[in-house]
């Protein structure tokens, strides 16, 4: 430094600076190079570090597998419980496909340090067919016997073969005997463990933050070093609950939460530089028909007319944004090909004229049937979700130009599906079906189902159906299952039991540090955070190979 003192102070003002200048570009110019030999000989790759705030608009009940039915419970046990296909270091079919043997990892414990036994894997398995833990899941497990073999293995054995029975191996998310055993499952629901969990998941249950009222406002998880899989490279992840999905907007504008699932209808509301995840489920909606309870319905050139009044790639694009696949029969994503629109030479209104529908001076449209005069105006029940509210009134609107009144009856959830549901009290229904296994519509269209507790909401009956898909639960070949579902949805279509209108994306904001996440199919909502091990907001630089 006193030498570089010296001869600066030997140069005159000229040669100052020429000498600054020099120096100036030197430096830039090794800047430069250090910046070009990073890029080429490193690389970014993801680093554990950070925090992640998810925003889930609900509360957490029974965050237990066997017991969650809310999508809330059922994110938490995503993040706090491992399922079975992680716990395991081998599953194999034997015996035509009706044994299905499980080796577990060695050294399995839960978040408490317990042992993760096979006892355990069996335990859960009985809990979830026992009819008094009114387990969402009961029925999958209907015919399964699960049998130890040792503190490491089991078998599951089927009373028929099953193709989609990996699946529910995959959706089984064991819990622990030793904390649950001595509890009659009456008392289940009294347990502390359903909010302060004890799992095998990425992460672990830390701490939660309860208001005066009772409202769970928050939760810690911390990653978990006992689980059985890949060690999550976010070492907290926090989640915080909201009682409106408008409130959920508000934190992510505010940054109070860096994420949120569900936001179909809220994008426009988003105020911050975000990013988005899409999903696709194996879900549609349509508006089921019940023809017991209106005349008009059974007839199907009436509930042919309905659906093809109905532009379904404008209601994709006009509620959804295009993040959505309009739909014409109920096999649902990844099998579903895309609607056509009605064909250009299909006029509705003389379809329903030649069927003897009249149109009257008000509009509205009339028959005789028998010896009654029957106006055709249909009740039409609709959940009290954005989304759907306004689906009901495009809908509603559409029909009207065909002659057919419609009223609107907005109800919530709980209430649809507690009484119009249960007791088949609606004439048109709009909801959703969500499959899974996707290529079982066992519960949704076998005629078996059409009475509660089936979900069978059309009360559709047709022999060849019926056929085909119990001809698919057989199948194992991949390629000729799937020709009969598309011949299924087909027949189906062909009968207009319902009005199938669109297969939505689901999609998770984020905002812009998050990386890691894997988009495409997933099975329900909840699935998204099977991947959340992956996930990652730091990043480091290491050199290439």
């Amino acid at each position: 430094m006193a030498l570089f003192k010296k001869i600066y102070g030997a140069l005159n003002r000229a040669e100052r600076t020429i000498f600054i200048a020099a120096f100036a570009v030197l430096i830039l110019s090794g800047a430069a190079w250090g910046i070009l030999a990073l890029g080429t000989y490193t690389r970014v790759v993801p680093a554990e570090g950070g925090e992640f705030t998810e925003g889930i608009v609900g509360q957490p009940s029974y965050i237990n597998p066997v017991m969650a039915a809310s999508e809330t419970d059922k994110a938490m046990v995503r993040l706090l419980f491992a399922n079975l296909t992680d716990l395991a270091e081998k599953i194999e079919a034997d015996k035509g496909d009706r044994t299905w043997r499980v080796r577990l990892k060695e050294g399995l414990t839960w978040s408490n340090g317990e042992k993760l036994t096979s006892d355990d894997i069996i335990f859960t398995v009985q809990k979830l067919q026992d009819p008094e833990s009114l387990s969402p899941y009961t029925q999958s497990w209907y015919g399964v016997t699960a049998s130890r073999v040792s503190e490491l293995e089991l078998t599951f054995n089927l009373a028929s073969p099953y193709p989609f029975f990996a699946e529910h191996l995959e959706n089984l998310y064991p819990i622990p005997k030793h904390l649950f055993a001595e509890t009659p499952l009456s008392n289940w629901r009294l347990s502390e463990y359903n909010l302060k969990p004890v799992g095998s998941g990425p992460y672990k249950f830390d701490t939660y933050e309860k208001k005066a009222n009772g409202f769970i406002a928050g939760y810690k998880l911390v990653k978990n070093p006992g689980f059985a899989g890949k060690q999550p490279l976010i070492p907290v992840f926090l989640i915080q609950f909201f009682a409106q999905k408008d409130d959920v907007v508000k934190a992510f504008n505010t940054g109070k939460i860096d994420g949120f699932a569900d936001i179909n209808e809220r994008t426009d509301k988003i105020q911050r530089p975000y990013q988005v995840f899409s999903f696709y489920l194996p879900s549609y909606y349509a508006v089921f028909i019940n023809q017991n309870q209106h005349p008009a319905l059974k007839e199907v050139v009436v509930r042919k007319a309905l659906s093809a009044a109905i532009n379904r790639e404008e209601l994709v694009s006009e509620i959804f944004n295009g993040r959505a696949l309009p739909v014409l029969n109920p096999v649902p994503k990844p099998f579903q090909i895309a609607a056509t629109s009605t064909p250009a030479d299909l006029n509705v209104n003389e379809l329903l004229e030649h069927a003897g529908w009249t149109l009257q001076a008000d509009g509205h449209r009339e028959k005789t049937i028998g010896k009654d005069k029957v106006i055709l105006e249909l009740d039409f029940t609709v959940p009290n979700l954005p989304f759907l509210t306004d689906t009901a009134a495009r809908l509603a609107s559409a029909w009207g130009k065909i002659g057919v009144k419609v009223n609107v009856n907005s109800l919530s959830v709980a209430e649809i599906s507690d009484r119009a549901i249960k007791n088949r009290e609606y004439q048109l229904l709009l909801f959703g079906n969500v499959l899974n296994p996707a290529e079982d519509l066992y519960s949704f269209w076998h005629s078996n189902e059409r009475f509660h507790p089936g979900l069978n909401l059309s009360l559709y009956s047709n022999r060849q159906a019926d056929q085909l898909i119990e001809s698919i639960r057989r199948n194992f070949d991949p390629v000729s299952r799937e020709a009969q579902l598309q011949n299924l949805g087909n027949v189906i279509a062909a009968d207009y039991p319902a009005v199938f209108l669109f297969s939505p994306d689901y999609l998770f904001a984020a905002n812009k540090d998050l990386h890691g996440v894997e988009e495409g199919f997933i099975r329900e909502p909840a699935d998204r955070f099977r991947s959340v091990s992956a996930w990652y907001v730091k990043t480091a630089r290491t050199f290439k190979d």
